[in-house]
């Protein structure tokens, strides 16, 4: 069927192919973003999460994090409210007066990211009520 220069091209072909994946796995797999966990570098250790240890990147993610949550959820009640011809109530209430809305334990202190949270609740039920 094939003439022994070409099954020898394809030999070499498949050979060339499995080299090259099998030593990219080699690479990836000596890449240190890929198995080194004994860091102590704070900035990078996702696995020690009791030190509260958090980067100030963390807190400004955690802040954003509340801020959307909390101006939408104010904007959705303020639309119900205007709809069913409530009066002005900028405060979370009801499945958002815990204003903790997204949060997660990587975030941090949940004090200051309910108090974030309701900070931009208010901003988005004013912004939209009007």
């Amino acid at each position: 069927m094939f003439d022994q220069t070409t099954l020898r091209r394809i030999r070499l072909t498949a050979l060339g192919l499995a080299i090259t994946v099998g030593t990219s796995g080699l690479a990836l797999a000596q890449d240190w973003r890929y198995n080194d966990h004994d860091r102590d570098d704070w900035r990078y250790n996702d696995h020690d999460r009791d030190d509260y240890r958090y980067d100030r990147d963390g807190d400004r993610r955690a802040f954003d994090v509340a801020r959307d949550f909390g101006f939408h959820d104010g904007a959705y009640v303020a639309r119900q409210d205007m709809h069913r011809g409530k009066a002005e109530n900028p405060y979370p209430r009801g499945k958002y007066g815990h204003a903790d809305h997204g949060y997660r334990h990587e975030y941090g202190d949940r004090y200051s990211y309910q108090n974030e949270y309701a900070r931009a609740y208010r901003a988005g039920y004013e912004r939209t009520y009007r």
